[in-house]
């Protein structure tokens, strides 16, 4: 009798233990994106992580696949079409080949600092380019951001749109970006950014432009020796999930990676603007030479690449323009 209390409760255990381990393992979350350990976005997606596990009972495991691990970003928003991948940081030039509004991001000059943008993402346009989204099979949920983007080269300092001129300059897959640069006289090369430092370094491109952050993480100043803080584009960088992938999660769940994907966008901005200062000194000390530019020189650059907002507007939308041009709401 002994012996066989003692199997039943063995019995017992191993199933409340099986049980558990499914319970766990409910869901399953993995998150992609091409940030490096360093930038600040991954250490976010780690706060992301733990509060969903912690959040959910441990009913959704979060796994975190940076440095490109699950592919590229177009690679990442088609799987997440799929659902086969379940979320991820997507910057909004690979969204816009999805939905043409997004492009709205990618004009030159749109936003003059980090507060005006995110009145703008947190506002009516923000919440109109989520409703967007969805039909796509995707659901914004975080605005995170990378910053201004800036120019980086070996030739020497960015002062006027005739220092670009003849540059082989690597840009995101963006119709307005390589339309924008070459009004600037540069030579665009659309490439994936996970091919970027290798590129730089064989010189199969000249030149790059990216946020502090993402050139400082990715070690861009041991292959180019010049950054100039043009400012050009705002990179907006949104968490992203399947709506597969949502739709499936119960109420409480949905409100548990709702509720993260807010902590995710907050912590994601604050730490953005704090480590910018703090990598750009650092960019400096590994050899860099940085020069900003003065707002009557950045004015030409504005004048120059203002063409490409007549050329994309049909595309983009006049309602979504005048939003932030005019201050106007949402329709």
């Amino acid at each position: 009798m002994k012996r066989f209390l003692i199997s039943v409760v063995a019995l017992a255990l191993l199933v409340m233990s099986a049980h558990s381990a499914l319970a766990a393992s409910e869901f399953r979350m993995k998150v992609h994106s091409v940030g490096s350990d360093a930038h600040p976005s991954t250490t976010m997606l780690h706060e992301f992580k733990k509060y969903v596990e912690e959040n959910s009972g441990g009913r959704i495991s979060v796994s975190i696949h940076n440095n490109a691990q699950l592919g590229g970003d177009r690679q990442a928003t088609e799987a997440m079409q799929l659902g086969t991948i379940e979320c991820g940081v997507l910057p909004t030039t690979t969204i816009a080949s999805f939905d043409p509004r997004f492009n709205i991001f990618e004009l030159p000059f749109i936003f003059k600092s980090h507060e005006e943008a995110y009145k703008h993402l947190d506002g009516a346009l923000g919440e109109k380019l989520k409703e967007a989204l969805l039909s796509q099979g995707m659901r914004i949920i975080g605005y995170g951001v990378n910053g201004f983007r800036h120019i980086s080269n070996n030739r020497g300092p960015i002062t006027k749109p005739e220092d670009l001129k003849g540059l082989k300059i690597r840009t995101q897959e963006n119709p307005i970006h390589i339309a924008a640069f070459k009004l600037l006289g540069s030579s665009p090369t659309p490439m994936s950014f996970s091919e970027l430092y290798t590129a730089l370094a064989q010189k199969t491109v000249d030149a790059q432009e990216n946020p502090i952050t993402l050139t400082y993480s990715s070690k861009f100043y041991e292959v180019q020796e010049y950054y100039s803080l043009t400012g050009h584009v705002y990179a907006v960088a949104p968490l992203v999930v399947s709506t597969i992938f949502f739709d499936r999660l119960p109420e409480d769940l949905q409100k548990v990676v709702l509720d993260a994907g807010k902590l995710y966008a907050d912590g994601e901005r604050k730490s953005t603007v704090e480590l910018e200062g703090q990598m750009l000194q650092e960019l400096k000390n590994h050899g860099m030479k940085v020069n900003e530019l003065t707002p009557e020189e950045l004015e030409v650059f504005k004048k120059t690449t203002l063409p490409v907002y007549k050329e994309f507007e049909s595309k983009i939308g006049t309602d979504l323009l005048n939003m932030i041009l005019k201050g106007e709401e949402a329709s």
